[in-house]
C-alpha cells in the first residue's frame, strides 16, 4: 500500500524529464491551473521546443508536446494546430484519419475531428476528481454490502482490505479537491472512433465508449493495489499491453475488457513498448533494459543493449528492424538476430519517440523538439546539437 503521493516531478523526471523540460524557456504569465483552459500560444520556434510523441495518420505526421503544442505535417513544412489548452501533452493516438485524442498533465484529454488541425478539450483533472470520488464511494458501498452478506472470514478479510484501499484513494482525492488536480495522463490507446483507453499516474485508468463524451474509471480491471504509475498502453487488434512503474506489465486478449498480470522480466520501471509486424512484444525502460517476447508476454528474452540510459519508445521499420530511443541521444537498432547497433544523435538530447518517415530516415521527438536521423543541417537541428554539447 502506498503511504503517500510521490511528487509527480520524480515520476516524469525518471521517464522523460518532461516536468523540467516543459518549464524551460517559459515566458508566459499563465499560472497554476489556468493552463488547462488557456489556449496554446503561437510560436516561431515550436519545432525546437519540447515534443513528447509523434505518430503517422495516413499521409500526415502529428506531434505533441509542451505548452499544448501540436504540430502536423502533410506535404511541406510543419504547421501548428489550434489547441484550447496549454498543458504539457504526453501522448497522441488516432482512431482513423480524422478522429484522434491527446492526453496531458492536469488530467487533460483533448480530441480532434479534422485530422489534427484543431483540438478541443473533452476532459480535465477537475472532472477526474469528481469521477474518481464517485467511483470509489460506490465501490466502498458495494464492498460493504458484500462484507455484510459473507460468512467466510477469509473473504471478509480480503474485502475489508479492498475497502481500506478505496478509503485511501478517497483521502487522496479529498486532498486534490483542496489543492487542485495534479494527476497526468501518460498514454492513450484509440480502439476506434468511439472507444479509447487512457492511463496515467497512480494507477489511473479510464475508458470511453461514446467518442469521449463520457469517461468511466476501470482501474479495478488491473491488479495494481499499490497504485503504481501506468506509463504506456499499446497493441494490435484485441491484443493490448500496459507497462508501468516497478515492472508492472499487463496483457489483454479481448480489447481491454479483462487483463492478465504478466510475469515481468524486470522490476524497475518500464516506460514503453511496441508490437512488431510479426506480433512480437518489445518492452523497455530504466537503465537500458529491453526485452522481447514471442508468446505475447508469457516469457521474455533479454536484449543486450550495451547502454545504461533510460529507454522510452520504439517502432518497427519497413525492413523489420526495431528502433528504440532514450536519453543522451541514444538510438538502438535491433536486427532479427537481436544484435544491437548503438547510435548517438549529435544533439545528445533526451529522445521520447521515433518513427520511420522513409527508408533509412527516422524522425524523433524529445527535449530538443523534432530531430532527424541522419541528422540534418537545419537551423533547428544545429541549435539542438549545439545545446546538447553544452
Amino acid at each position: 500500500m502506498r503511504l503517500s503521493l510521490t511528487p509527480l516531478g520524480v515520476l516524469l523526471g525518471a521517464i522523460f524529464s518532461t516536468t523540467v523540460l516543459a518549464q524551460e524557456g517559459d515566458t508566459t504569465t499563465i499560472t497554476d491551473y489556468e493552463v488547462i483552459s488557456a489556449p496554446a500560444l503561437s510560436s516561431d520556434r515550436i519545432k525546437s521546443e519540447v515534443l513528447i510523441e509523434v505518430t503517422t495518420v495516413g499521409s500526415r505526421l502529428v506531434a505533441v508536446g509542451a505548452h499544448g503544442n501540436i504540430l502536423w505535417k502533410e506535404d511541406d513544412d510543419w504547421q501548428q494546430a489550434d489547441v484550447d489548452t496549454s498543458v504539457l501533452l504526453t501522448s497522441v493516438a488516432f482512431a482513423n484519419e480524422q478522429i484522434g485524442w491527446g492526453t496531458g498533465h492536469h488530467g487533460v484529454i483533448i480530441k480532434t475531428e479534422d485530422g489534427g488541425n484543431s483540438w478541443k478539450r473533452q476532459f480535465d483533472g477537475f472532472e477526474l476528481i469528481k469521477l474518481e470520488k464517485n467511483y470509489y464511494e460506490k465501490r466502498i458501498a458495494k464492498l460493504n454490502e458484500q462484507i455484510e452478506s459473507s460468512d467466510d472470514e477469509e473473504v471478509v478479510g480480503e474485502l475489508e482490505w479492498q475497502v481500506e484501499e478505496a478509503q485511501f484513494q478517497i483521502s487522496n482525492i479529498e486532498v486534490a479537491e483542496e489543492e487542485g488536480p495534479s494527476k497526468p495522463f501518460l498514454d492513450l490507446y484509440a480502439k476506434n472512433a468511439r472507444e479509447a483507453l487512457a492511463i496515467g499516474a497512480y494507477g489511473t485508468f479510464l475508458k470511453t465508449q461514446d467518442g469521449g463524451e463520457s469517461w468511466q474509471v476501470i482501474s479495478h480491471r488491473l491488479e495494481n493495489p499499490n497504485g503504481y504509475h501506468l506509463n504506456a498502453i499499446f497493441g494490435k487488434g484485441d491484443d493490448l499491453y500496459i507497462m508501468g512503474e516497478s515492472g508492472l506489465a499487463f496483457a489483454s486478449n479481448d480489447g481491454g475488457a479483462s487483463w492478465e498480470t504478466l510475469n515481468s522480466p524486470y522490476h524497475g520501471s518500464l516506460f514503453g513498448g511496441h508490437v512488431d509486424t510479426e506480433g512480437r512484444l518489445w518492452v523497455y525502460g530504466l537503465r537500458g533494459n529491453a526485452f522481447v517476447s514471442e508468446d505475447k508476454g508469457q516469457s521474455f528474452t533479454t536484449i543486450d543493449t550495451g547502454t545504461r540510459v533510460n529507454l522510452s519508445a520504439g517502432t518497427t521499420t519497413e525492413s523489420g528492424t526495431q528502433l528504440i530511443v532514450g536519453h543522451s541521444g541514444t538510438i538502438l537498432e535491433v536486427d532479427e538476430q537481436l544484435s544491437v547497433t548503438n547510435r548517438t544523435h549529435p544533439s545528445g538530447s533526451v529522445m521520447t519517440d521515433i518513427i520511420e518517415v522513409s527508408d533509412g530516415e527516422w524522425l524523433m521527438t524529445g527535449r530538443s523538439g523534432l530531430l532527424h536521423w541522419p541528422a540534418k543541417t537545419t537551423e533547428e537541428e544545429a541549435l539542438a546539437t549545439q545545446q546538447g554539447a553544452q
